[in-house]
């Protein structure tokens, strides 16, 4: 499917994809380039230091992983 920019820099995401993925108006979205391609995913909360996805906890807005929680506290004077 070929789809254009608009002069605001925007393309539409079909509403079919949209449902089949689960995307409502207003869900972040994650943009990134790699290798000359532009990829957009559904943005999945993840370790805000390794970016693992099982983060469990959360600390002043930022979720954490338990490993990154253990290695936190293995830090001398932590």
């Amino acid at each position: 499917m070929i789809k254009k920019i608009d002069n605001l820099g925007r393309v539409v995401i079909p509403k079919g994809y949209r449902q089949m993925l689960g995307l409502n108006p207003g869900d972040p979205l994650d943009v990134e380039v790699d290798a000359g391609r532009l990829w957009i995913t559904a943005h999945q909360e993840g370790c805000t230091f390794c970016g693992e996805g099982s983060a469990t906890s959360s600390f002043m807005g930022k979720t954490i992983c338990p490993d990154c929680i253990s290695r936190i506290r293995a830090i001398p004077g932590a």
